[in-house]
């Protein structure tokens, strides 16, 4: 009997999904989460982190064949799923994965876009239309997932699981949309895995090393389906061989069992979407702290708090005294602090003026944070914080979030989603741009050929 191979599982999942094979509640978590990441592009096109990578483009010189978000050109399949990827993490609006600790989209979408418009040597080849696109999507999202999962919580601690998983995806999503057959899809994911790489040591720096993780699984994704198609081998066992992924990244004993039920549990389905732009580490801490700010009486103060929370959240989140906004979006003190004392997380709270605010550092000078092992209980399901607090007034207050906003749990609408959308690229597109983008994006599935070529011409429209 021959040994299960989840390589040659997610190989032949990708290569033979149809869109009739997802369920609609997942296809409609797809279209919300295009929209989402669009948004998130869109934005981080024209934030000042771009200009790095926008200035690398232009220096090469890369051939125009794929939209990039902002730019009124295109840029070759793989540079164009670079870019998009990248500009998509800058903000840290993007969505995420609770059991992989991961962001799919900006890894998956850009990937899956970028080479819906390839049509190859073949005259009568057609650009993919938005099911086309969205089964491509689906496809990476739950290969990509599946690895993380299989090695989260102890790979996390030292990789940054969306820059070594992303490639799988984006490389299932490259294959699916090419066509190709279940044994090059296999080498599509089995090259991805020489490109997997990303290490947390940028995060004390405050480095901008983030945003090309997600930019390079992106286009490396891309990078292995066209060499697939072009009959360049892969490993066929590349997750579980002696010398494969989880021989060198697990750290810890893979679950297996992840890639048995394929077209069974959908992993796509239970995606988080941000509702404020930091890290997601934070986010049931500022859920807790806007609660807090709701308690407070006019001119009361924090005198103490204490923050529960778990252990991951610490490592990534754990900046004391931040000292500029890129900083405070990884201090889970600040954004406590931040929450408490304004209300809400937008991102003007997250300039260098904002986390100098007197009032806020007054709080987190007085916060003990706690490591809990009833918060980390509930850890990878759900991600929760509970705060405690004596006022200026002597009163005790305390909130607790099990989900915070944006997990399947604690729901964001597509209302919502569209004013998030509208929110992100508010400056950038006119009103009736925005609309027509949004009406895009929810009617997606019925988008005919050129599907991927739309979305950057109502984006980049003047």
């Amino acid at each position: 009997m021959t040994a299960f191979s989840p390589s040659r599982a997610c190989a032949d999942f990708g290569a033979n999904l149809s869109f009739s094979d997802i369920p609609l509640d997942v296809v409609d978590r797809m279209k919300r989460d295009l929209l989402d990441w669009c948004g998130c592009a869109i934005k981080g096109s024209r934030d000042p982190a771009s200009k790095p990578a926008r200035e690398v483009e232009q220096l090469l010189g890369w051939a125009r064949e794929a939209g990039v978000f902002g730019e009124p050109y295109a840029a070759d399949f793989r540079s164009a799923a670079f870019m998009n990827g990248y500009y998509g993490h800058i903000n840290e609006m993007d969505d995420v994965d609770r059991a992989s600790i991961s962001h799919p989209a900006t890894c998956v979408i850009p990937a899956a876009l970028s080479l819906s418009l390839f049509t190859g040597d073949s005259a009568d080849a057609k650009a993919k239309n938005g099911a086309d696109i969205l089964t491509a999507v689906t496809a990476g999202f739950e290969v990509m997932l599946r690895i993380g999962a299989a090695i989260t919580p102890a790979h996390y601690k030292i990789f940054h699981t969306t820059a070594t998983t992303g490639p799988f995806g984006a490389a299932a999503a490259g294959a699916r949309i090419l066509g190709l057959s279940p044994e090059r899809t296999l080498w599509a994911i089995g090259n991805a895995g020489s490109c997997a790489a990303g290490l947390w040591q940028f995060n004390p720096d405050g480095a901008m090393t983030k945003f090309m993780h997600a930019g390079n699984a992106a286009g490396n994704g891309v990078f292995t389906a066209l060499l697939a198609r072009a009959g360049f081998s892969g490993p066929a066992h590349v997750l579980e061989g002696g010398q494969g992924f989880f021989a060198g990244f697990a750290r810890q004993e893979p679950k297996i069992e992840f890639f048995e039920d394929f077209g069974k549990y959908w992993r796509a389905g239970a995606v988080s979407f941000k509702p404020y732009p930091c890290c997601r580490h934070t986010h049931s801490a500022i859920d807790a702290g806007i609660a807090l700010h709701k308690q407070l009486e006019p001119g009361e103060t924090i005198t103490k708090l204490k923050l529960h929370t778990y252990s991951t959240a610490l490592s990534i989140a754990g900046k004391t005294d931040p000292q500029t906004g890129r900083e405070g979006k990884f201090s889970i003190t600040y954004c406590v602090a931040s929450a408490i004392v304004r209300g809400v997380m937008r991102e003007t709270d997250f300039t260098e003026e904002a986390v100098q605010d007197p009032r806020v550092k007054a709080i987190e000078q007085v916060t003990e944070v706690i490591d809990d092992p009833a918060i980390n209980a509930c850890v990878p399901k759900n991600w929760p914080c509970r705060i405690e607090a004596v006022t200026s007034r002597g009163r005790e207050l305390s909130a607790q979030i099990q989900a915070p906003t944006g997990d399947p749990e604690n729901e964001v609408s597509w209302d919502q989603l569209a004013d998030k959308f509208r929110m992100m690229t508010d400056g950038i597109l006119k009103s009736a741009i925005q609309d027509e983008f949004i009406a895009c994006c929810r009617s997606f599935e019925s988008a005919g050929p050129d599907a991927g070529a739309e979305i950057f011409r109502i984006a980049n429209a003047k």
